[in-house]
């Protein structure tokens, strides 16, 4: 059985808060699911192997004992481009998006004018925009420093702002792309709160957001593995972000479909297809007391609606 090396920020590596840690500690649960197709490997920090039983190993340490690796960091800083280009220099198989790729989409400005031309998108400028738009960081994660209109400091873009639902849908790029699900997106303000699984769409709004992803992954070259689109809803979608990694709502697969990220993806390179049967629908948020991982006074729920 191949090793693959399972990595994320928050529970291997990073400093964070308590309240965003616990969002890191359920997508490394989720990544648990892999251990069915390979043998794991991770490092683990010290404070979070009561929850999870892997050593405290290096980035690098890891990199030298496995075949394979899956990446999951925030964009923030350009760390998830970073740390893919490490996989890379190692010769390491990326189950994940090329660097090239996520340096990319990491960056809402140079992600505008690479795909302006081909989807839909509000109009995104490094200076103020006539109208109402709101004015966010170049290169982030999670919908943090969001306002609405003022001033556009260096490393910031402005943003029309586009009126509508939000919401996200996930696919996977192994030499074909499909589309794995479409999701309901929980905010508060502009920040990132959750997820609800699958969010119902009918027959021609689901074929175009699968083609948005064809022509993205087509135009993003490098952009492989599963990756995360976000949309604003209004009487068409609007490209938002996309997030060359995993996000949210591939968490909550399994309970909404029966089926792990883990196993979509094996079915996908197996069958060049994947067969779902939607059991119903699923929110994860953010709450206290027992859940999906608890940390200290956080917790990560599941519920069915």
């Amino acid at each position: 059985m191949k090793k693959l090396f399972i990595f994320e920020f928050a529970t291997c590596l990073g400093d964070l808060p308590d309240s965003i840690a616990v969002e890191g500690l359920a997508m490394f649960k989720s990544m648990l699911n892999f251990s069915k197709y390979y043998s794991l490997v991770s490092g683990v920090k010290r404070e979070f192997q009561s929850v999870f039983r892997f050593p405290q190993k290096s980035f690098e340490d890891c990199l030298k004992e496995v075949d394979a690796a899956l990446i999951v960091a925030p964009e923030n800083d350009f760390t998830l481009y970073e740390l893919t280009k490490k996989v890379e220099e190692f010769g390491v198989e990326n189950l994940g998006a090329e660097s090239e790729a996520v340096k990319i989409t990491s960056d809402k400005y140079e992600l505008y004018k690479k795909l302006r031309k081909v989807v839909k998108m509000p109009k995104t400028s490094l200076s103020e925009l006539e109208g109402k738009y709101v004015v966010k960081p170049r290169v982030s994660c999670g919908g943090e420093n969001i306002r609405i209109g003022g001033e556009v400091p260096e490393n910031f873009v402005a943003q029309e702002f586009v009126e509508g639902k939000p919401i996200s849908a996930s696919y996977l790029a192994i030499n074909d792309v499909i589309l794995l699900s479409v999701n309901e997106q929980i905010l508060e303000g502009f920040e990132y709160r959750g997820a609800i699984v699958p969010f119902e769409v009918d027959k021609d709004l689901e074929r175009e957001i699968e083609e948005i992803g064809c022509r993205v992954a087509e135009k993003i070259k490098g952009l492989k593995g599963y990756f995360g689109i976000d949309f604003v809803l209004g009487e068409e979608p609007y490209l938002i972000e996309v997030n060359a990694r995993l996000t949210t709502p591939s968490i909550l697969f399994e309970f909404s479909y029966g089926k792990s990220l883990a196993d979509m993806m094996e079915e996908f390179k197996k069958e060049g297809k994947v067969s779902v049967k939607k059991l119903g629908r699923f929110k994860l948020y953010k709450g206290s007391g027992e859940g999906y991982v608890t940390y200290k006074n956080y917790a990560i729920k599941v519920e069915r609606l």
